[in-house]
């Protein structure tokens, strides 16, 4: 495996970055759909579909359950739902909504139910984004993982998730030996977070993000980013690999500029100004080629 080590610049995905057009309407803006977490988590669930909504993403729909459909229908009223209580039920939902991005993990559960979910979207869905307790259910069985990940899946686990899902990968390796064995290993996109998060192609290239900051050790924050990625990933978007490198950049540059005293719903109201940033930064580039 040839494998290049670049820093994480907006040059590396601005030019394909999937802005607003005129002509554009909700849908063509791309569908994203959550997997709703436990009733006690309905906060992650919104963080993730909350910042989708604000990057770009047309139309977010959140798999409810009986219990946790009335919190998101007073939490979130923007957002759609869908109620799907068993797996008969999203089975059904999947064949229907099969051209949209997932995002499943965020306060989901790490047991059974949300493993068999996972499988089921895994098999059924081309671009998806796997976080958290998607992650951490395999840690049992992790090859099984491996076999339904490809080079249109997004993991993103933090360390500990990493370490629950490779155990066969050493702990005292250095962090870019660790996500060039997972990559050997799942041939799928990585985002390994950290201070110096580490993204990671299916063919082995890996950038490095030093664009962040240390507030974003916060409940949530790691919510926020899957929804940032997740939004950015579909037909006229970025390609998975890509949308996790702006995600990521995104991210630390909304910690960044908030500055201490950061929690997660602030991360989500600064992304209008990073956005006028960026578009900014387009402008300028394209005058000065």
């Amino acid at each position: 495996m040839n494998i290049k080590f670049v820093k994480n610049t907006p040059k590396i995905w601005l030019n394909k970055f999937p802005w607003k057009k005129q002509k554009d309407h909700k849908y063509s803006r791309g569908k994203l759909v959550v997997l709703g977490s436990q009733k006690h988590m309905t906060g992650a669930t919104i963080l993730s579909a909350e910042s989708a909504l604000r990057v770009g993403t047309g139309s977010v729909k959140i798999l409810s359950s009986k219990q946790t459909l009335p919190i998101y229908s007073i939490k979130f009223p923007s957002a759609l739902k869908e109620e799907i209580n068993d797996l008969k039920s999203l089975s059904k939902f999947i064949n229907k909504e099969k051209s949209s991005t997932y995002l499943i993990g965020p306060g989901a559960g790490s047991n059974n139910l949300t493993k068999k979910k996972t499988r089921l979207i895994l098999k059924k869905i081309k671009n998806v984004v796997v976080d958290a307790d998607a992650l951490t259910c395999f840690k049992k069985k992790p090859k099984e993982l491996y076999r339904l990940l490809d080079k249109n899946k997004v993991i993103t686990p933090h360390s500990k998730e990493f370490h629950s899902i490779f155990p066969s990968i050493k702990k005292n390796l250095s962090r870019e030996e660790k996500i060039t064995k997972a990559i050997q290993l799942t041939k799928t996109n990585i985002v390994l977070k950290g201070s110096v998060t580490l993204i990671g192609s299916f063919e082995g290239n890996i950038i490095y993000n030093k664009h962040t900051s240390s507030e974003l050790a916060v409940i949530g924050s790691g919510d926020v980013l899957s929804g940032l990625i997740a939004s950015l990933i579909g037909k006229n978007k970025l390609n998975p690999f890509l949308a996790a490198c702006a995600g990521v950049w995104i991210h630390g540059d909304l910690a960044k500029q908030f500055g201490p005293g950061l929690i997660a719903e602030d991360i989500i109201q600064a992304i209008p100004h990073t956005l006028k940033k960026l578009k900014k930064w387009k402008i300028y580039s394209k005058r000065n080629r």
